[in-house]
């Protein structure tokens, strides 16, 4: 009985000794793991420089856009070249552009001189875009709804030019026209939208959606 205990004895020493080693491995691993959890969130990132195109060495060259096409389509389409008439006339034009061609020209003189809209000429000389082309671009994109990269193939810009066109666009047409065209209306041209909607069958409406299609 005696040297049964002692045997017994000796063997819950041992293995709580084990257990004091596993636990102590445990907490030391789990302790580095945190550690370099910690280095690795104090290392200083690489931050990924951005890619340059165009005439930076080794990068991919601008394409061939052919500016002269792409106003020589322009102006065949709507104003008619070499004597011969537009290939459409101004009701197209509306419904295409979303306004009248007196509309259009006002807008193109008034933004044609601006820093962006001007024509340029590169380094060899060559003239760049034509204020036109931006402008049809920035209108096709805003009345279509389309990409930029489908415009392109139009009016012979590049995605990222048009892009611009048309950010810079609608800033001007806020800053200039705010004031006359982006106002509350007045007395006088409440009562007229009543008269005219009461006409209509909906007296004192100022607006609404046109339902006119339902039965």
């Amino acid at each position: 009985m005696g040297g049964g205990f002692l045997s017994l004895g000796g063997w819950e020493g041992e293995k709580g000794g084990n257990d004091d080693v596993a636990t102590s491995a445990v907490v030391a691993a789990h302790v580095a793991t945190l550690l370099e959890w910690r280095r690795r969130a104090m290392a200083p990132r690489r931050v990924q420089r951005p890619r340059y195109r165009g005439s930076t060495p080794g990068q991919a060259a601008n394409k061939p856009r052919n500016f002269e096409l792409g106003l020589h389509s322009i102006l065949r389409d709507y104003v008619g070249v070499d004597g011969l008439p537009p290939g459409y006339g101004l009701r197209k034009f509306e419904r295409r552009f979303r306004v009248p061609m007196p509309v259009f020209l006002r807008i193109c003189h008034a933004i044609k001189d601006r820093p962006f809209w001007v024509q340029s000429v590169n380094a060899t000389g060559r003239p760049q875009a034509h204020p036109l082309q931006k402008l049809v671009a920035a209108f096709r994109v805003l009345g279509y709804g389309e990409s930029c990269d489908r415009a392109n193939e139009y009016v012979r810009l590049s995605s990222s030019t048009i892009s611009r066109a048309v950010t810079l666009f609608t800033e001007f047409i806020v800053h200039e026209f705010s004031r006359r065209y982006l106002r509350p209306p007045t007395t006088a041209e409440i009562g007229n939208i009543f008269a005219r909607n009461a006409e209509r069958g909906f007296p004192w409406c100022l607006g609404s959606l046109d339902c006119s299609h339902l039965q």
